[in-house]
């Protein structure tokens, strides 16, 4: 087969597969309609050989459940491409499954002679835990029972009625059966490994954007309490100058918009200088440097991320005639971090710092970085810097401050 063959081939398969999906499905329901899909695929095949061997081995009643049973797998799979509804093509297939297993059993000539056919019985409970819960399993389990137990009581009288198959088909058909039942076994375990594998990924993926790697590592551990006391950071409190009467004026999708790329730009700055990212709250944003893992160059690193985060305001475009302004705080000092939460987890910080460094913003000037006297203690020689005495502070009182305005600086 040519690889355009191939690749089209796989492509119809796909497609196929995802026969029943729906907008909005969640994860663990898409991954349950595409295993009803492949389980109905294979119980297909297995319908198709025994309507095939049935005609061969002169067993017709055989070829008519046979062929009953994938009228009844069509039906199913129409209804479930139309509806989406997984429950009525499962039920189906469950029942195509008991079938098959009664049916061997009386074409066959019973338990002993059916060659291994009561071997597909193991994946009727399987299927009824995977798609309907552990609650379906022992009901699902009593029916495979009730099959074999009437298998078993008729056996004498179906091996006198029906001869057994040759050696030259029956063993074959034995070794058929046993490895088709673990083939189809195993394709389920790997498929279902393979989606949970791949769920876990976009789940962990979605943590790495919440909480810090060393923390996720830390929960991941076992630790259920999560709180350290971190004697050295910087804190970072930036808001968007006059944004609350622009949001009133402007469209709320515009808002959101505005937000979203100003806010999408600090992430990567963040990102860039391997700061931790706190929250937004409403067009403010908190970053932290030295936290969780400690570094040297914390009240350095985070004035640098200061700076590019007034340039990355300043390139925003315009809005109407309103421009985008930061003014900024920072504040170094020690803090408390921890996880908070069960359902949803956050990681904050709690203390002195990080109010002050919150007061540093909201009594700055409007496009300029506020510090606090230990910020500016470890920057000094760095920036031209602007004392402003008895700055009032809202819990703090009259505190001396250094200001550091962005426009002023050599490009």
């Amino acid at each position: 087969m040519s690889s355009s063959a191939s690749s089209a081939a796989r492509n119809l398969l796909r497609r196929y597969i995802e026969i029943g999906q729906r907008p909005g499905d969640d994860a663990d329901l898409r991954v349950r309609k595409r295993t009803a899909v492949i389980v109905g695929i294979a119980v297909a095949l297995a319908s198709i050989f025994y309507f095939a061997l049935g005609l061969a081995v002169g067993r017709p009643e055989m070829s008519v459940v046979a062929g009953a049973q994938i009228t009844l797998l069509a039906i199913g799979e129409w209804w479930f491409a139309r509806t989406g509804r997984t429950e009525p093509f499962v039920v189906v297939m469950l029942v195509v499954g008991l079938l098959t297993i009664g049916t061997g059993i009386v074409s066959l000539g019973g338990l002993l002679q059916g060659n291994g056919n009561t071997i597909w019985s193991v994946l009727v409970p399987i299927g009824a835990v995977l798609f309907f819960g552990r609650r379906a399993g022992p009901l699902a389990l009593a029916a495979v029972v009730l099959v074999v137990l009437v298998g078993a009581v008729a056996d004498p009288v179906l091996r006198t009625r029906t001869s057994p198959l040759p050696p030259e088909l029956g063993v074959p058909l034995y070794a058929m059966n046993l490895l088709g039942t673990t083939a189809v076994a195993l394709g389920l375990v790997a498929f279902i490994d393979g989606e949970r594998v791949r769920a876990r990924a976009q789940s962990e993926a979605l943590l790495h954007n919440v909480l810090p790697e060393a923390i996720i590592q830390r929960l991941n551990a076992g630790e259920r309490v999560i709180a350290d006391h971190c004697p050295e950071v910087t804190v970072l409190f930036s808001d968007v100058v006059d944004f609350t009467p622009f949001s009133e004026r402007a469209a709320p999708a515009t808002v959101v918009a505005a937000l979203n790329d100003l806010f999408s730009a600090f992430d990567e700055l963040a990102e860039r200088y391997r700061l931790e990212k706190i929250k937004t709250i409403g067009d403010a944003y908190m970053v932290v440097a030295g936290v969780p893992e400690q570094r040297p160059d914390h009240a350095t690193v985070m004035l640098e991320m200061a700076l590019a985060m007034h340039a990355a305001a300043d390139a925003q475009p315009p809005i109407g005639d309103h421009r985008l302004q930061m003014r900024t705080g920072i504040a170094t000092g020690p803090v408390v971090a921890g996880i908070i939460g069960r359902q949803k987890f956050s990681y904050d910080l709690w203390g002195d710092t990080v109010n002050t460094a919150s007061r540093m913003e909201s009594s700055g000037v409007p496009g300029c970085i506020q510090v606090t006297a230990a910020t500016w203690e470890r920057v000094r020689d760095r920036y031209p810097w602007e004392v402003r005495e008895d700055v009032e502070v809202k819990g703090k009182g009259a505190m001396r401050t250094y200001l550091l305005n962005p426009g002023k600086l050599p490009s």
